[in-house]
Order: structure tokens, then sequence, then C-alpha cells
């Protein structure tokens, strides 16, 4: 039996032959035309189940008051502690340009207010965040009204100084567990957003925060990434998100300590280059960086 030529891919296969073998080409008995095979569809990378779209000017505002907030309280702790008994550490503060001070528990308290004032415009923050955020292709809708905000901001205030600042870590927990319920995915059937971050977790993370913050003030802020670190991980690795069947699991956080580190200084080196311009746009690629590192169910 002869020998005919694949017209498809060339090769030697049988007069008789109605399929290729090597090349799946189909022929009409002995014709030799080639029944041409439906090209595979193109598909493009499958799109992020998280992703952050955030103009940086709208931040603007929201850093600017953070940082005035955080000025007034490291001003009323220098003041609170040339007002307390501590010694060298009181001492040492009063060589330095601040008289002393009387009211020592009025200082403290009004800097535990001011504390709190800045864990409030962190949640403002974090809200804008959220609200340019999209989560399995739809955006996340926030339903965190003044209301809830004030009420969580009045229990703090109150609280806060009561327990001489022991409950704030506590009070944390519980407000972004609160703010996380209020966020709404459409593309989950208008399901919440959980989070199961706990009061203990936030102490051990304020000390070690307080721990660093020396060592990032005495940097010029280059190593306050060190601090920062703690947050972004208890964050991430308590946010609970409803799959598919409406089970809530955790979402998994990947991102390195060193890749975290070394983007912290660069956006920081950027600011101080730019006398602070650059912050909005160096926050909204700290953000980006944190959704394309995190894998969600």
């Amino acid at each position: 039996m002869g020998l005919k030529s694949c017209p498809s891919c060339e090769c030697q296969i049988e007069q008789a032959a109605v399929l290729c073998p090597l090349c799946g080409a189909e022929f009409g008995g002995r014709s030799t035309g080639v029944r041409a095979r439906p090209a595979p569809a193109e598909t493009g990378p499958e799109p992020p189940k998280i992703a952050v779209e955030a103009d940086p000017v709208s931040l603007i505002p929201l850093l600017l008051f953070r940082l005035l907030l955080a000025a007034a309280c490291g001003a009323t702790i220098l003041l609170a502690i040339a007002a307390s008994p501590f010694g060298r550490v009181t001492q040492f503060v009063r060589d330095h340009g601040v008289g002393a001070r009387t009211g020592a528990p009025i200082l403290w308290g009004a800097a535990a207010g001011f504390l709190v004032l800045i864990l409030v415009a962190g949640a403002m923050l974090r809200r804008l965040r959220l609200r340019r955020t999209f989560l399995y292709g739809g955006p996340v809708k926030v339903q965190l009204g003044l209301g809830p905000l004030l009420l969580n901001l009045l229990i703090a205030l109150f609280i806060g100084p009561l327990t001489l600042g022991i409950a704030l870590p506590w009070l944390l927990a519980r407000f972004r567990q609160s703010f996380y319920k209020a966020c709404v995915l459409p593309a989950r059937g208008d399901r919440h957003l959980g989070f199961q971050g706990k009061g203990e977790q936030a102490l051990a993370r304020m000390v070690l925060s307080l721990l660093l913050l020396p060592l990032g003030i005495a940097s010029g802020g280059l190593l306050l990434g060190l601090a920062a670190w703690p947050w972004v991980t208890w964050e991430q690795s308590n946010l609970l998100v409803p799959d598919a069947k409406g089970n809530y699991r955790t979402v998994e956080f990947f991102g390195s300590f060193w890749g975290y580190q070394f983007r912290w200084m660069g956006n920081w080196l950027l600011t101080l280059l730019t006398a602070g311009l650059y912050r909005p746009w160096a926050k909204v690629r700290e953000w980006k960086w944190i959704a394309a590192h995190t894998m969600v169910p």
C-alpha cells in the first residue's frame, strides 16, 4: 500500500488513512483536502481576585489630618513625661527644652485621646481603601455610617482614659471587627467580611511597636516599617472572606518581611526627597503591594 504526504505536517502516512496520527488532520477519503481544526480560543490572564484602585490625591486630607494628630499626641506625651515622676526619663525630657509641668493624669488622658483620634483617622483611611478595593471582580461596599463610628469613638474616649489606656487593644480589636462586618461583597451575594483578631494580639503588637518606635524615630522614619509590619500581618492574617459556598475562610498573606521593608524604605526616601508630597502615592503603592500578596479563597 502506497504512502502519501499529510498536507498539514507533511509526514508520510498510508494512502487510505483519513486521519493523520501525528497532527490529527482529517482527510475526506483519498482527497488531500484538509478539514481545518478550530483553533483554541485565546484566554488572557485571569483577573486578580483582589485589587486596589485608589486615587492618591483623595488621601491627602486624611493623611494630613493624621499627621497633625500624631504631632499633637507626641507633644502631649512629652509634656506628660515632664509632669510625671519617671526619674531620669523625666529629667532627660526637662533638660531638652520641656519645662516641669503639673496635671500628669490630665496630660496622659489627653495623649490617650489623641491616640484614639489617630486610630479613627486610620479607620477612615481603611474605609477609603476598602471602597477602592475590588474582590472577585466587584467593588466592596462599606456601609459604616457616621453613627456607629461616633459610637465607637465615644466608647473609646470614655473607657480608654478610665482604664489608663489598658483597654485600648481590646477596643481596637472590637472596632476592627465591627468595621469589617460593615463591608459587603456584592460578588458574594452581599455577604459581609469578617475579622477574628483578638485584643491580646493587638496588645502584643502595641508593646512591640513601642519598643521599635525609638529605632524608627532615630532613623528619621526610614525604619518605621519595622513597627508597621506586625500590624500588616495582624490585619491580613485575621481577615475573613466568604467563599463561593458562603463559608468564611481566612485569606492567605504571602508578603515577605524584607519585601515590605525595602518597599517602605524606598517610599520613605521618595517622601523625604519630595518634602512629603509623595506620601499619598507611597500609601497607594503599599496598598497595592499588600493586595498583590494576598490570596483569597
